[in-house]
């Protein structure tokens, strides 16, 4: 007997309304399908998000939802959710804490989500410290 397993992917914009731009993520249920379900179930997500090095981290979500699969360590551009501050992050690269270069460790261990698909503005780059975003799926 085969045996299928289907994987969700759903495209989600971040708006920077400071900015009037966009980040494109691609969310995807591979590695933490409730922590998925629980982010589309409470779109869309309007709150301030902050940088700490290179990570991007949005205020408390009321998005609620404990460790799954949790990681202490994640890709550049990866997109995850944070259990300890119930907060979605995106990685574009080292934080504070990263020791080694190459490494890029979130505060404490987090859920990875998905992508960042595509930012050809360097968002990061701009965000001095905080700012508000509106993070909703993408219209077709």
């Amino acid at each position: 007997m085969k045996v299928y397993i289907v994987i969700m992917k759903k495209n989600l914009t971040v708006l920077f309304t400071e900015f009037d731009e966009t980040v494109s993520i691609q969310l995807d249920d591979s590695q933490s399908p409730k922590t998925v379900k629980a982010i589309l179930e409470n779109l869309p997500v309007e709150v301030n998000i902050h940088k700490w090095g290179r990570e991007l981290y949005t205020d408390n979500t009321q998005i609620a939802i404990q460790e799954e699969n949790a990681r202490a360590e994640v890709n550049l551009l990866d997109v995850a959710y944070w259990p300890e501050g119930g907060a979605l992050c995106l990685f574009y690269g080292p934080t504070p804490i990263s020791k080694d270069g190459d490494k890029i460790l979130p505060y404490s261990p987090v859920n990875v989500v998905g992508r960042i698909l595509f930012d050809g503005n360097n968002i990061i780059d701009r965000v001095k410290d905080t700012t508000k975003v509106v993070i909703k799926q993408q219209e077709q």
